[in-house]
């Protein structure tokens, strides 16, 4: 609700409805906020102070010896494995993000469209995303032990001999764009289409989130502004994508947290086996690497937010 004072407008945060909304609001997020306080943050204490400790073991139990920031320092300065898979994910972060949101869109923007057969276009789309989840996405990260490697080995000879005369994606790039453009776009082209395949997986949840914020615009508004004059070309810039800012930002954050936590991620696999396989002397280095780990994921989500959230266009 609002009124006009002094010809201002004044929100009343204060009515009945948006004390009806906020508190549907916290009901809809109490099981979350239930479980985290019940599972996961006397977790997550412990496993601050472990950071800043070493661990003695006596008998049958266990004493801390403070350490201060020494296996932070240990961590930063010393393990050089840690900053270069750190390197390696922040820039894989960054590719997915430029890659995977706006493919994303403008596979949404498609799929919204009304034509024959759309039902069995976005089934085709969503299926790998279904497929891969779960048990398959693990084993299809897997390297020598995956078992859809033990089951693409098993072909034939006469299959393998055929496929080893056929043209890669990436051989077909650098063929057909080769002395046209600089080597950088070349090699950023070669990249992208030998990764169509996980792009599209990792694009599932963010196309269902964009075709939601497509369907929430009006059909009235683009009637408006066809009869008006503007062209489609006018309509996406002015309409379409400012109005799908909120659902650009949300998915650009999912898509960096996505990329940060995917199973694909060569640092997330080191900091899941430090947990597991460490011994009792070395688990403050562990816990130290997977908060440094933490820390940064919040800032780069921080910096992105600050600086999407400026240019999005909220409406009701």
């Amino acid at each position: 609700m609002k009124r006009k004072d002094n010809n201002k407008v004044v929100f009343h945060t204060n009515s009945k409805l948006m004390r009806r909304r906020n508190n549907t609001g916290w009901l809809f997020i109490a099981p979350f906020l239930i479980g985290f306080a019940l599972f996961y943050v006397i977790p997550l204490v412990q496993s601050l102070i472990f950071s800043f400790s070493q661990i003695i073991i006596q008998g049958g139990s266990y004493s801390l010896e403070g350490k201060g920031f020494e296996h932070y320092r240990f961590v930063l300065m010393v393990d050089t494995s840690y900053i270069n898979k750190l390197i390696t994910s922040v820039e894989n972060m960054f590719l997915d993000t430029l890659i995977v949101v706006p493919f994303s869109f403008f596979t949404a923007l498609i799929l919204s469209r009304e034509f024959k057969g759309r039902g069995i276009a976005r089934a085709i789309f969503f299926l790998p995303v279904v497929v891969s989840t779960g048990v398959l996405a693990k084993m299809d990260s897997s390297t020598s032990n995956s078992m859809l490697n033990v089951m693409m080995a098993r072909s034939s000879a006469s299959a393998a001999n055929s496929m080893g005369n056929a043209m890669s994606s990436s051989d077909f790039v650098n063929t057909l764009l080769e002395g046209s453009m600089p080597e950088s776009v070349i090699t950023f082209m070669t990249d992208l289409s030998s990764k169509l395949y996980e792009v599209i997986i990792k694009s599932g949840l963010q196309i269902i989130i964009f075709l939601g914020g497509i369907n929430t615009i009006s059909p009235s508004i683009y009637e408006s502004s066809s009869i008006e004059g503007a062209t489609a070309w006018e309509n996406f810039w002015k309409i379409t994508f400012p109005m799908c800012g909120p659902y650009l930002l949300l998915n650009a954050i999912y898509t960096i947290i996505d990329s940060f936590t995917s199973v694909s991620n060569t640092l997330m696999e080191r900091l899941n086996n430090d947990i597991r396989t460490v011994s009792p002397i070395s688990f403050g280095h562990a816990t130290a690497a997977v908060w440094l780990y933490f820390i940064i994921i919040a800032v780069v989500l921080g910096v992105a937010f600050a600086l999407m959230s400026k240019r999005v266009f909220y409406h009701e």
